[in-house]
């Protein structure tokens, strides 16, 4: 295989369920970083959920599968349904790395919500061993956040071009454009108990699923 091998941007959530907004961030980061492919991955059990009610991980992995329909680069991964325990960021990527091998470029793709939270998660640093992030800045977030939030982390350094931040495990994080989607997946959850329209919010073939299978209604 000759010339620059392409990157691949994983996805992560709970995705329940999956929304426009995901697919709005997705595709800001396989244009802006021409990614090759984009792994959407469900955790079966997220780790800040733990305790609470969600959805059976079927019911959300299939509504990925229809969601995805029509973007030959979107792909769904059922790898962590496969591992039991918590669903934790750092033991996926550990497993794409060794499944994938050390030359792919790998791709976090993350918002800056979540990424502000990051040093909560289980073995935080290690992540930056294993990929590099791509960081989602909405419109309305503040100039320089990100810039601001790793300008007091260890370790992290600027790129003299300033392009993005290094961390000192190797990855590098770089700030994603994206355009605003005023939508969760609380919102629409919230939306259907109340018997209020999500249309627009979730792609049709998603929409029809949680009507079919009474998802998210009061006593479901």
């Amino acid at each position: 295989m000759t010339g620059k091998v392409r990157g691949i941007g994983v996805l992560g959530g709970t995705f329940d369920p999956v929304h426009n907004g995901h697919l709005v961030l997705a595709e800001a980061a396989r244009r802006e970083f021409a990614l090759a492919r984009i792994l959407f991955i469900p955790a079966a059990q997220p780790p800040h959920k733990l305790g609470e009610p969600i959805s059976p991980f079927h019911h959300r992995a299939a509504m990925l599968d229809l969601a995805l329909v029509g973007h030959p680069v979107f792909g769904v991964s059922r790898m962590e349904e496969k591992r039991p325990g918590p669903s934790y960021s750092v033991d996926t990527l550990r497993e794409l790395r060794t499944d994938l091998g050390w030359e792919q470029p790998l791709y976090f793709i993350i918002g800056s919500d979540a990424f502000a939270e990051i040093t909560t998660w289980k073995n935080f640093n290690e992540l930056f061993r294993y990929a590099d992030f791509l960081v989602a800045e909405r419109p309305d977030t503040a100039p320089g956040h990100l810039d601001d939030f790793l300008s007091r982390q260890p370790g992290f350094s600027r790129d003299p071009a300033g392009v993005c931040w290094h961390h000192p495990l190797g990855a590098r994080l770089y700030p994603l454009p994206v355009d605003a989607f005023p939508v969760s997946a609380t919102t629409i959850r919230r939306k259907i108990r109340q018997g209020q329209a999500i249309q627009g919010l979730v792609p049709p073939p998603v929409e029809a699923y949680i009507r079919q299978h009474r998802l998210y209604r009061p006593g479901a």
